[in-house]
């Protein structure tokens, strides 16, 4: 499967979105359960973020901290398979590849399996230096019956230890159809 342009325009959308602003801190714990049937999974996201487009090939739900740069950003976005076999370490490495082609440095710092609402993947957390701006990443690659999986949060690395947990009970909250 070819994920790399799709992919790349998502890491370089970040670049621009990502910093230090928070999202309002009485909203921070709480959560609304979006449930679309054009998705395929529910998932509960914290009040207070704002939905973003981004005008790429990526189908599903992206939301900020806040309604403009800086912000950070969750993507929760899925792509049929179409009856293709997937290999998720190989997906990682075209997404590696496509952000170092357009001008992005990658550091790995993590790879794990992780399993959310009984689909299989794979999480990593990277460190993104993009035009100038540093940014931590956590990307899971999920590798579903009909579906591939991307969900990702990025931030600065001065704000991602303080809002990591509730992308965390994001992901937690999902339920795939």
């Amino acid at each position: 499967m070819n994920l790399q342009r799709p992919l790349l325009l998502c890491t370089l959308a970040l670049a621009g979105l990502a910093a230090a602003q928070s999202a309002d801190p009485q909203n921070a714990a709480k959560t609304v359960r979006l449930n679309d049937p054009a998705l395929p999974f529910e998932i509960s996201l914290p009040v207070g973020w704002v939905g973003v487009k981004f005008g790429d090939a990526l189908q599903g739900i992206n939301i900020a901290s806040a309604p403009k740069a800086p912000a950070a950003l969750m993507r929760f976005n899925f792509i049929p398979k179409k009856g293709q076999t997937l290999d998720l370490p190989t997906e990682f490495s075209a997404f590696e590849n496509a952000v170092r082609q357009g001008g992005g440095t990658l550091t790995l710092l993590s790879s794990a399996a992780a399993r959310y609402g009984g689909v299989g993947g794979l999480m990593r957390a990277y460190d993104l230096t993009q035009a100038g701006t540093r940014l931590r990443l956590h990307i899971w690659f999920g590798n579903g019956n009909k579906n591939f999986y991307n969900f990702q949060f990025t931030d600065q690395l001065g704000t991602f230890a303080q809002r990591l947990p509730t992308f965390d009970a994001a992901l937690r909250s999902v339920q795939f159809r």
